[in-house]
């Protein structure tokens, strides 16, 4: 092979490396990290300025600490807690999951259905919107 063509080929493949994982990636990474217990991983898969915004939230919630203290506490709360996704529709940098969390440990067991909107852009979620009955509970700050 010629000295230009292993020069082209490794610019290729150095391009391809540094690709952005697909939107669908991103978001099986994130479940991925969540059913590892691992809030640290979750988090650094969010831009910094990245909108959450939850059923159970009394404000919507932004970037990587917000993440991480979110995550952590449900760790706490739910020492066993999966989630089991059951749909999932992605169309450009958006992604819908449906989903069910469950947990038989903690402040109480849980059997929670949930749909997640999320956009994806750059390999970073950019914004995760979940929604699910809240039973009446409080909002949490």
């Amino acid at each position: 092979m010629k000295a230009a063509s292993l020069v082209l080929l490794a610019a290729g493949l150095s391009d391809s490396a540094r690709a952005s994982p697909s939107p669908q990636a991103v978001v099986q990474a994130m479940f991925d990290a969540f059913n590892r217990h691992d809030a640290a991983a979750m988090a650094s898969l969010y831009a910094d300025d990245a909108r959450l915004a939850s059923s159970d939230f009394c404000a919507n919630r932004s970037g990587p600490a917000d993440v991480l203290r979110t995550y952590r506490a449900l760790f706490v709360a739910y020492p066993d807690i999966r989630d089991e996704v059951e749909q999932v529709v992605a169309q450009g940098d958006h992604v819908a999951v449906r989903f069910v969390a469950r947990s038989g440990q903690g402040s109480s067991a849980l059997a929670m259905p949930i749909a997640t909107f999320l956009t994806v852009r750059h390999g970073r979620i950019q914004s995760d919107e979940s929604t699910f009955d809240t039973g009446g509970r409080a909002c949490t700050p």
